[in-house]
């Protein structure tokens, strides 16, 4: 009966409603209050809602019944029911536009102003700030920019010679430009003029000034981020022309990134920065910081901090940029929207229809705010909704895949540009809490597993897996093809563009920056070397005295180890320390501390979080250097991912098909807490087990073991050249249903 009574009171309103609109005066309904009207559309507006953003099968869907604001208990259920599962919608479609804003003022605090690039020395590790699954894999630079301010010129170094691509996210986190190896081939420099959608050049593609010819990338909202990836051999000594250390000296310093006024006065030619070292923040600026560490766990402070963003950030038209551009004409390096076959448009236009069915709860393009005469009841719909769309987000990243993917988790489709509609949204804040700034696939596609095969338990790092890769064959019979190495693009020497890896993170639901790399890696010293002669060590101060280290920078966290004199001064080789002070330089020496523990801060959930802590356990230096006992040091590079790199330079080690299920000239990575019994410490992964994690924060405390493995594929094979991990083309002779003509192998928990 109640349903019945809702049904009629919407039909009163339609009319009363049709009435006000019409321009017949006899027609216009005297009766009714203001407030009454109100209502009306209100309710109205809900059902609109309804109907327009409940689609099958989508958790955004399911709206319930027809709302009113009638107080009494009908009504108000289904009034609230209603914010309650817009809040949930909301929170889906605005979680990239709250992550901008949020990531941008962390980093303006803790990494570089806005428009400049923070130029990385180090791969991401478990003490350092490459959050958000950073890849240990790659060397890193990236840049907040606001194109309100005017015109900049990126310039790129030629492509051709080594791997590299620029990831460019609008305020949506879709990609808008990728200027690559892929996508810009080329034997000289670049420099791309960068303007935002208000520029008199954002409609061209390319723009002559001042004698000089700039091809144009244009963003779709008015901010954005940088993102270069360059491919490193992250593992290779230090003396090695492959070495993170030569990679950033001889590449990654030719990144630069210039205001067009400076770009001109300097003839048409990139300004080097003053430094290319990452800012220092103060204790205050670290202080300042903490308050966007982290989503915020209150709707309306979530919220409020969309409607800044969208504030700073007006939804692109169909108009903005090159819209309308035939694909045809497009350079190569310009994202268009999600499945364009023809024409243009930038990846986040459209979206102001969506917007506007979260009116109700107080977003708009205008900003956030509380509707008039909300109370209590309402604002904890608005917090149970938002609290259900966080759950629905995670629960889609979570989800156990099937033996179909062999357990693997990826999209190979739809995602780095993400279609505008409510699975795309969908994907858009998977995207975010799965790493914050995910690739085109084309350009690099990810694969997480969370899961043990078809028993859908997580991983622990207490156990041990194993996942072995066999060498590609020639011609295959049938598909999908599975458990080869992955297959890359090649050149037209026949060689791999790009790269793949294996990296083992931690993952924690209640931290925007996570999955975590585990400090566990730095147990594995088979990629390290204490070769570098210590120049003293003072035992009133008990500090010791090194020289630089050609593996990266030496600072508070550094993991250590010293070399076969260690047991003379009471230390022990081949063995992890860590500088447990701020490093004081005297000429090319640093001196400091060392203990043999650095704790971690702990997350609600037992997770150690990356980029924390402090030392523990001093370490007693009561011994000076003898110069008859000459002691070694070393930086530990930490194994926390392998891949194609490590075959190629010959340190991942080919089984040799002794035993059965590892045929000959296979590669397995082991992924255990200790080293398993005949394994070549260059093919171990270690993980974060209760034993290690008890060793350095007790037994007191709830500590979290669940690990995520997560494969990367930099420059997939494309999908018409099978086996490939890309979607497959339409026709050919596939299985049904089948979402890759190539699986990753199964990861195997051993025995």
């Amino acid at each position: 009966m109640a349903f019945i009574g809702l049904q009629r009171s919407a039909v009163a309103c339609v009319r009363m409603l049709g009435g006000m609109m019409s321009r017949n005066p006899r027609r216009r309904p005297r009766t009714w209050s203001s407030t009454r009207r109100k209502e009306c559309r209100t309710g109205l507006m809900l059902e609109t809602l309804e109907s327009r953003i409940a689609l099958a099968a989508s958790p955004m869907s399911g709206l319930g019944g027809l709302a009113h604001a009638d107080m009494s208990t009908p009504y108000t259920q289904a009034r609230l029911a209603r914010i309650e599962k817009l809040a949930s919608a909301a929170y889906a479609w605005a979680l990239p536009a709250e992550f901008m804003y949020r990531f941008a003022n962390y980093n303006e605090l803790v990494t570089a102003p806005v428009n400049t690039l923070a130029y990385s020395q180090v791969p991401a590790a478990w003490n350092n700030a490459a959050t958000n699954a950073g890849d240990s894999s790659v060397l890193y630079i990236n840049g907040e920019l606001n194109l309100t301010r005017g015109a900049l010129v990126y310039t790129t170094p030629p492509t051709n010679a080594d791997y590299e691509v620029t990831q460019i996210f609008d305020n949506f986190i879709n990609v808008v430009s990728d200027p690559g190896t892929r996508t810009a081939p080329s034997n000289s420099a670049t420099s791309y003029l960068l303007v935002g959608p208000n520029s008199p050049f954002s409609h061209r593609k390319s723009v002559r000034l001042d004698g000089f010819t700039f091809p144009v990338i244009a963003l779709d909202t008015n901010r954005g981020e940088m993102l270069v990836r360059l491919l490193a051999d992250t593992l290779a000594p230090g003396g090695s022309p492959t070495s993170v250390q030569n990679t950033y000296n001889n590449l990654a310093t030719q990144f630069t990134l210039n205001t067009l006024k400076q770009f001109q006065a300097n003839g048409n030619k990139p300004v080097d920065p003053s430094t290319y070292d990452q800012m220092t923040p103060t204790a205050e600026q670290l202080q300042q910081a903490q308050k966007w560490q982290n989503t915020p766990t209150n709707a309306v402070a979530f919220f409020e901090q969309v409607g800044r963003s969208l504030r700073l950030n007006p939804l692109p038209t169909r108009a903005t940029g090159i819209g309308g551009t035939p694909l045809s004409i497009v350079p190569a390096y310009m994202a268009p929207q999600a499945n364009a076959r023809r024409v243009y448009f930038a990846p986040s236009a459209g979206q102001q229809t969506t917007l506007a069915l979260f009116r109700p709860i107080g977003l708009t393009a205008k900003g956030f705010h509380i509707p008039k005469g909300w109370g209590p009841a309402e604002l904890n719909a608005l917090q149970l909704g938002f609290e259900e769309g966080e759950n629905q987000i995670q629960q889609k990243l979570d989800n156990p895949p099937t033996s179909a993917t062999n357990y693997w988790s990826y999209i190979n489709h739809d995602f780095g540009t993400y279609p505008n509609t409510p699975a795309g949204y969908q994907y858009r804040a998977v995207g975010v809490i799965a790493g914050g700034f995910p690739n085109l696939p084309i350009d690099g596609l990810y694969a997480p597993i969370f899961t043990n095969s078809g028993a859908h338990t997580p991983l622990n790092g207490n156990n041990t897996y194993e996942i072995t890769f066999t060498l590609p064959q020639a011609g295959y019979s049938s598909y999908p093809v599975t458990g080869i190495e992955p297959p890359l693009a090649l050149n037209s020497g026949g060689s791999p563009i790009g790269f793949w890896s294996l990296t083992l993170y931690q993952p924690d639901s209640t931290e925007a920056a996570a999955p975590f790399l585990s400090q566990a890696s730095v147990l594995n010293t088979a990629y390290s070397t204490a070769t570098t002669p210590v120049v003293s060590i003072n035992a009133s101060t008990n500090t010791i005295t090194v020289p630089a280290s050609n593996v990266g920078p030496l600072v508070e966290s550094t993991a250590i180890m010293f070399g076969a004199g260690a047991g003379a001064y009471g230390l022990k080789s081949n063995t992890p320390y860590y500088i447990a002070s701020t490093p004081v330089m005297n000429g090319g020496n640093y001196t400091f501390e060392i203990s043999t523990q650095w704790k971690q801060s702990l997350s609600s959930n037992g997770v150690p979080i990356q980029y924390s802590g402090q030392p523990e356990n001093l370490v007693t230096l009561s011994t000076p250097l003898s110069a008859n006992t000459p002691l070694d040091y070393g930086v530990i590079q930490p194994v926390s991912q392998l891949g194609s790199t490590q075959i190629e330079d010959g340190r991942l080690q080919p089984n040799n098909g002794s035993v059965a299920g590892f045929p000959a000239g296979s590669y397995t990575i082991w992924l255990s807490p200790t080293l398993p019994a005949g394994v070549a410490p260059t093919n171990w992964i270690p993980t974060p087990s209760t034993a290690y994690l008890q060793s350095i924060y007790g037994d007191s405390v709830a500590l979290s073991t669940t690990i995520e493995p997560m494969i990367r594929m930099y420059d997939a094979q494309p999908g018409d050249m099978p086996p490939s991990i890309l979607p497959l083309p339409p026709g050919g002779n596939y299985p049904q249903g089948l979402p890759s003509s190539y699986l990753f192998p199964l990861l195997v928990q051993a025995s």
